[in-house]
């Protein structure tokens, strides 16, 4: 069995948890709770430290209690009280050698605060300084040195380790953390150790959630009679019992049967907090550390799972000069990001002062969000060069810009909307709200005044203006030139204006059609079915359409003795012209086309209508002969207007006869 792979059967104990349950009925976490990691070289004592805490063996592998040596991550917790307000903190047990840097990194990450582990015997080690630059990277900004194994050693010495400990976090978030000196045998300075976990467990505040939730699962197993079980820190939003959830990257849809943490059932677990969730939909084995459950509406991500993904990223790279960057552009780095990892090919701009602006083209997907802090990995080294916080990851490789055109962004939503939106005239709400890593409302706040929301779209406020303008000059020129119509239909407009857009065909469409609504919410326009028209506009004809507009009437003044086709055809206008204005005198009802070729002026239409009713009201059901006595016209007119009539439901033929439908 590989060493990164726990035995199931140490879980045993997890199967008898939920007959615990009733010791715990009512019994609730705080709101929240703060995670602990430890950190520091091999055998420097984490291990021992955390079972004097916590009375808790977090070496559960039969390879660690033979060896002696924590291979994989472990876990503990312990209650707190201070100043009368009690805590359940969770402790994250890393392994400290160097070939286990994968495990300690999956546990490292969303811890609260760190124990800074060093042995007063060895002092400061490689993987002591490794580890502080990992905690550094990872954004850990406080934590408590904990000097172990001071039974071991002289008073000197543990005083000469404590100069050399200070020297090393000298100019890091733990330059000012206390240092204090213990003996896990003797039990010295155990006590004050406690005091100073429980103080700053109560102090901490757990940090912006973001809006969409993300567990990275560090272990999955089988429980008789639950079924699969996966546990983890959750990294962002929060999630509840009862919730579906889906699994990155495979795309499983999952249901939350029940939720624990820290052996403790719970209605939900929130980010920041060490959960334990009881899901239906998959087997454990479809769930290894690396996956992640997650909110529904990161689809789009997962969807992309098969494929590349693009993120661009703020860097930091260790170095001894200020000016050094370890890495050539084009590197091939490895991505260490929550309980996950992948090759990546690392592209760089703007590089000074071991900082740098670039790009990430992950080999596999991780599910990043912007916000998020990775570890970097030179593989061909087995060190570690560096690490960095996501500032885009772009669910379309088209949104990316040409990597000579990336430049940094500034630090608020504004300013990454900017970026984003760039040179575009507008993008997908949802699109943009992925990713920023905001909720729709955190998106609209990061409008400022230059920004607004275009039915599904954001927009810049200056061009949506101007698209705006263009829209409405369009459906005034469409006026102008086509009076008699009601409008300009919205395909019209797309030909007109998509490439005005500079977005793709079908986004296109959907943007100038949120565009269209808006403008007739506003009464810059009005609908009439599928056309836009302005407010004021009457459709009529003008110039040589009314022209045309009169000779054709005039043909229809003897009732009931229409126009042949010939008779249009003698007309001065073309024949273009004329059937344009023949089609808009039909759609305003001044003329009513009988069937094909055959016209009615809709007076006659309504005056046969109304002696047709009188009729038949009167003596009963009509024959063609007698409608065509009562009307003083052919029989064809008179039963083209009939079999008008029967179209239209109106009448009903019987045989011979004619009679009105109910």
């Amino acid at each position: 069995m590989p060493l990164d792979k726990p035995p199931y059967k140490g879980y045993f104990i997890l199967y008898f948890e939920k007959l615990l349950q009733s010791f715990f009925k009512g019994a609730r976490l705080p709101k929240r709770t703060a995670i602990i990691g430890t950190a520091g070289h091999i055998d420097h004592g984490k291990t021992s430290l955390v079972k004097a805490l916590t009375g808790m063996d977090t070496d559960r592998l039969i390879e660690e209690k033979r060896r002696g040596l924590t291979i994989d991550l472990g876990f503990a917790h312990m209650d707190i009280t201070h100043n009368g307000e009690k805590r359940r903190a969770a402790i994250v047990d890393v392994p400290g050698h160097e070939r286990f840097i994968r495990n300690m990194l999956a546990g490292v990450t969303g811890i609260d605060f760190v124990l800074f582990v060093v042995a007063a015997d060895d002092g400061v080690m490689p993987q002591t300084r490794e580890h502080l630059d990992i905690v550094r990277l990872l954004g850990v900004r406080d934590g408590i040195i904990v000097i172990t194994k001071c039974d071991l050693v002289t008073g000197e010495r543990v005083e000469e380790v404590r100069k050399d400990v200070s020297a090393l976090v000298r100019g890091t978030a733990l330059e000012d953390a206390p240092l204090i000196a213990v003996s896990t045998v003797t039990g010295d300075g155990m006590e004050a150790l406690k005091s100073l976990i429980s103080a700053r467990v109560v102090k901490t505040e757990g940090s912006a959630s973001g809006p969409f939730f993300r567990l990275p699962v560090d272990r999955s197993f089988a429980i008789k009679g639950f079924g699969t079980v996966v546990t983890g820190t959750v990294a962002s939003g929060s999630i509840k019992k009862g919730d579906e959830a889906l699994s990155f990257p495979s795309g499983a849809s999952v249901k939350v049967r029940g939720i624990q943490s820290m052996h403790i059932d719970a209605d939900a677990a929130s980010r920041g907090e060490r959960a334990a969730l009881n899901i239906s939909g998959l087997n454990h084995k479809e769930m290894e550390r690396g996956a992640l459950l997650c909110s529904a509406s990161l689809k789009p991500f997962i969807d992309r799972a098969k494929e590349s993904l693009v993120v661009d990223c703020a860097f930091e790279f260790l170095g001894d000069t200020k000016s050094k960057v370890p890495l050539k552009d084009r590197s091939i780095v490895k991505v260490h990001h929550l309980t996950d990892e992948t090759l990546a090919v690392i592209r760089l701009t703007a590089a000074s002062d071991r900082k740098a602006f670039g790009r990430l083209v992950l080999k596999k997907p991780l599910l990043m969000l912007r916000g998020d802090r990775f570890i970097i990995r030179d593989p061909s080294r087995n060190s570690t060069v560096g690490g960095g916080t996501v500032v885009f990851p772009y669910l379309d490789p088209t949104l990316a810009p040409k990597i000579r055109k990336l430049a940094p962004c500034g630090p608020t939503d504004n300013d990454a909307l900017s970026a984003l939106m760039g040179e575009r005239v507008a993008i997908e709400s949802g699109t943009a709200s992925l990713m920023l890593n905001l909720s729709r409302e955190g998106l609209r706040e990061a409008f400022g005044g230059g920004y607004e929301e275009v039915g599904d779209f954001v927009i810049d406020k200056g061009r949506a203006g101007g698209l705006k303008k263009r829209v409405v000059e369009a459906v005034s020129a469409h006026h102008a030139a086509r009076p008699m119509e009601t409008g300009l239909s919205e395909d019209a407009l797309f030909s007109v204006l998509k490439k005005e857009t500079g977005l793709p065909a079908r986004t296109a469409r959907l943007f100038l059609k949120g565009l269209c609504e808006g403008l007739v919410c506003s009464k810059a326009l009005k609908r009439d079915a599928s056309a836009l028209a302005l407010l004021n506009h009457t459709p009529g004809s003008s110039g040589k359409d009314a022209e045309t507009e009169r000779e054709i009437l005039a043909l229809f003044r003897t009732p009931f003795s229409p126009p042949h086709k010939e008779d249009l055809d003698k007309l001065k206008s073309r024949k273009d012209e004329i059937a344009r204005v023949l089609s808009f005198l039909v759609k305003n009802g001044s003329i009513v086309r009988l069937k094909e070729g055959s016209y009615l002026s809709g007076d006659d239409l309504k005056t046969a209508r109304e002696k047709l009713t009188s009729h038949i009201s009167s003596k009963g059901p009509i024959k063609a002969a007698d409608f065509r006595d009562i009307l003083g016209c052919g029989r064809k007119l008179a039963i083209e207007i009939l079999e008008y009539f029967d179209k239209e439901r109106f009448t009903l033929r019987q045989g011979d006869l004619r009679v009105l439908r109910k």
